[in-house]
């Protein structure tokens, strides 16, 4: 019976099939990331992301969408 964890060579993703392939026609090279963030870390930086985004988002929603009276 087989493992059912995947092989890393097994689930190549959406840059190496769909992305690759316009780079080397264009004659660019992959390069790697700027900040080399990996598994968790970077999931933990979406969320620390997403978070920063909604919380300003919330705390300006009056001042750009409710109140259109003019500040003194």
């Amino acid at each position: 019976m087989k493992p059912l964890l995947a092989e890393a060579s097994g689930w190549p993703g959406v840059d190496e099939h769909v992305v690759l392939p316009f780079a080397e026609a264009a004659g660019r090279s992959p390069q790697p990331p700027l900040i080399p963030l990996e598994g968790d870390v970077l999931l933990f930086a979406f969320l620390c992301a997403g978070l920063v985004g909604g919380f300003l988002l919330g705390y300006l929603y009056r001042s750009l969408f409710v109140e259109t009276g003019e500040r003194a």
